[in-house]
């Protein structure tokens, strides 16, 4: 069996062509000439600058001035590279272009609630699957509830799968301090090869105001898995690991200044490594983020790997 990953290509495209043109109207630009979205500059938050020496060069899901929430992605790492367009038209998501080496067109359906379905082509050793679901909300939207069947393949492999999965979030606030525990429990099974794979994640999360312009953010990540997979893109493992900010802004002023300061740090408790990084980052009239340089040590445990010293320009949004 093989995927028509023509038609896929051609829908994506299509999909991501109408974010680029979108009905006339929508795109006509004022008597007065250029207009950028209203919520243009609210788009930055989720952009990647990534411009380290361990990393590469570029950026992720850059947006354009368009209506259309329309993403760029363009990154030279050292062992890849990535290229291609990204678009989020409501609960509809489509991206075409080549993403860590791999050829990639996916146009997936996802609202909180409701008919949900999925089709993604990729090149190389990479899975391609499709499936269609349903999705229902409970507890004010607290909990969530979904169930997928699909078909992928992989190499040689292609098989049938259901996907279920059951999702909660739950926050509380003592005074000033902010936390959250995440959770979801998933399970892949694959009736005709025999196999299944069920998975827990919980991330504890953690907010807190020390002072005027200064926080803490801290998580803690915890997987576990058992069982196996018949697609090995599906397939997960134990992971667990602890992270942490504290983060100093200045107020904000007009001009060019010091915007802000971040000491970073992490551990990997699976990968046997730690990081820690320092941010100095600035305003600079006319950008939406606050931008600067960065300089970190990633220090790895005996016999797991060799430590290093990286250095990178981060930002953060204004």
């Amino acid at each position: 069996m093989r995927f028509p990953a023509s038609a896929l290509l051609t829908a994506t495209l299509t999909a991501v062509g109408f974010a680029l043109t979108g009905p006339a109207s929508a795109q006509a630009a004022p008597a007065g000439g250029f207009q950028l979205p209203a919520d243009y500059f609210g788009r930055f938050g989720s952009t990647q600058l990534v411009a380290n020496t361990t990393d590469g060069f570029g950026v992720r899901y850059l947006p354009l001035p368009l209506k259309a929430d329309l993403r760029l992605t363009l990154v030279k790492a050292p062992t890849y590279t990535d290229y291609g367009l990204s678009a989020q038209l409501g609960s509809l998501y489509a991206a075409a272009g080549v993403f860590y080496n791999v050829p990639r067109a996916e146009l997936t359906n996802a609202p909180a609630s409701g008919l949900q379905w999925s089709g993604v082509v990729q090149g190389g050793a990479s899975h391609s699957h499709f499936s269609v679901g349903y999705a229902t909300q409970v507890d004010g939207g607290k909990v969530r509830f979904l169930n997928n069947v699909g078909v992928a393949q992989q190499g040689g492999v292609t098989a049938p799968y259901t996907q279920s999965e059951v999702s909660a979030a739950y926050g509380r606030t003592f005074d000033k301090v902010n936390t959250a525990v995440y959770s979801t429990a998933r399970m892949y099974a694959f009736p005709v090869q025999g196999k299944a794979q069920g998975s827990l994640d919980v991330t504890l999360a953690l907010n807190a105001p020390l002072a005027q312009g200064l926080a803490l953010n801290a998580s803690h990540f915890e997987r576990f898995t058992v069982g196996e997979v018949a697609i090995s893109d599906f397939g997960l493992a134990r992971a667990h690991s602890t992270s942490g900010d504290l983060t100093y802004r200045l107020p904000n002023a007009p001009g060019f200044g010091l915007g802000a300061v971040r000491a970073r740090a992490s551990r990997d408790w699976t990968g046997r490594y730690s990081t820690v990084d320092g941010d100095v980052m600035f305003r600079v009239d006319g950008l939406p983020v606050l931008i600067g340089p960065s300089v970190g040590y990633v220090a790895f445990d005996a016999g797991a790997g060799t430590s290093y010293i990286r250095y990178g320009l981060v930002t953060l949004p204004r």
